[in-house]
């Protein structure tokens, strides 16, 4: 496929400016993109019916029934496309079966209905699933937009109903995603990352360089959001009224006119790789750190009070890569970060979790682990089952908050 014609995905964390990159791009002449589709989370999540979807031999009415069942907050993604069930048949009948043709009877009608010749998609939490992404697309241009964590955390507790409305909580999720991100920006050279920071402040430029990326030409009127917000920011999801607004530098950086607080500088050492790699402004801190790895949603959700007790304490839980921690260091694992119904990719996490506790062994570095309880990750399938009874033998349980006053090697 044509680099002009290829098909855009934008990724990044919530509050990043993932919705108002799409809309600036929703307003070129060329380019369509609907609201979020959580098309790949939702491709995990049913796995296991894929191959029934795909098999159908009354193609497309199982596809059909599967496109139509994903929602978002109880709102149908086709509802929110304004694309009918029978447009999504009609669109897949002249398909062949793939995983390509659910996602794009969406996109597709949704494109042409509006008179464009090129899609995208923007879906934050896709940042998650890249490597499925770039499989199914393999010419695809990916986008990510980052913005200063700290400015992501307090916008996420002040604006989002379905996160914690305490700033360091969302900063777990925001280091989670940067980090799983990393490593394909760093490679993919089909992908591009820009700060919003620098998009707010000089969107022309920022713009006209994203647009040579995407080989498609500059418009000006891409600045005038007000019409394409109809399309990316669905009425119900009012956090992202602001985008048919005029940009507004303001927004930038506005957690330096808060007075520097113990969650500012929390948020800054939990999300310190990122602050680091974008040369944002860092915040000293003398917290006594707790390395801790997959500090997951769940995790964080769950535990949210310990979190905020260690933080009175001084404590705070600090992810890590365990591997590089020094012998004689020590790792908490808050969660097993296996799940879903994929089990080839369920295997790989597997084999790889099993060499890293081994590896920490090892190398001497003290393996805890804490209660998973019943809705863990690790209940969600059988890799998940045996990497926790793997982890509970070559670790020991501790209580988090029993660990305030003990020190670690590196502080």
């Amino acid at each position: 496929m044509d680099g002009s014609q290829s098909p855009i995905f934008i990724v990044g964390a919530p509050r990043s400016g993932t919705t108002l990159l799409a809309t600036l791009l929703a307003s070129h002449s060329q380019i369509s993109c609907g609201p979020e589709t959580h098309f790949f989370p939702y491709l995990e999540a049913d796995y296991a019916h894929l191959p029934a979807v795909l098999g159908d031999v009354n193609w497309p009415r199982r596809a059909t029934e599967f496109v139509g069942a994903i929602a978002v907050e109880d709102h149908p993604v086709a509802d929110l496309f304004d694309v009918t069930s029978q447009a999504i048949y009609r669109y897949l009948a002249a398909r062949k079966p793939s995983l390509q043709a659910l996602l794009e009877s969406l996109t597709e009608p949704h494109k042409v209905a509006l008179g464009k010749r090129r899609w995208a998609e923007k879906t934050p939490n896709h940042i998650l699933h890249l490597a499925t992404l770039r499989r199914l697309y393999p010419t695809a241009k990916v986008v990510r937009i980052v913005r200063d964590p700290r400015d992501v955390a307090l916008s996420m507790a002040a604006k989002l109903p379905w996160t914690s409305t305490k700033p360091l909580h969302s900063a777990y999720l925001i280091e989670r995603w940067y980090r799983q991100g990393k490593g394909f920006f760093e490679r993919d050279r089909q992908s591009y990352t820009l700060q919003y920071e620098t998009l707010v402040a000089q969107p022309t430029e920022t713009l006209q360089q994203l647009c040579r990326f995407l080989q498609a030409p500059f418009e000006p009127a891409m600045l005038n959001t007000k019409a394409a917000a109809q399309h990316t920011a669905p009425a119900h999801e009012t956090w992202k009224n602001q985008v048919a607004q005029r940009l507004d530098a303001s927004r930038c950086l506005a957690w330096q006119r808060q007075a520097p607080n113990a969650s500012l500088q929390a948020i800054s050492t939990v999300c310190q790789e990122m602050i680091e790699d974008f040369n944002y402004r860092p915040l000293d801190s003398a917290f006594t750190p707790i390395f801790a790895h997959h500090t997951s949603e769940r995790f964080v959700r769950d535990r949210g009070q310990d979190i905020d007790q260690l933080l009175a304490h001084n404590h705070l839980l600090v992810p890590c890569d365990p591997l590089k921690l020094p012998s004689g260091d020590r790792v908490v694992y808050c969660d097993v970060p296996i799940c879903g119904d994929n089990y080839r990719k369920s295997l790989r996490r597997w084999l790889q979790f099993c060499l890293t506790l081994v590896g920490l062994r090892l190398k001497g570095v003290t393996i805890h682990f804490s209660d998973f309880g019943p809705g863990s990750e690790a209940e969600k399938n059988g890799f998940g089952n045996l990497a926790a009874h793997l982890l509970k033998r070559l670790g020991s349980p501790v209580e988090l908050l029993a660990m305030i006053g003990q020190s670690s090697s590196r502080q």
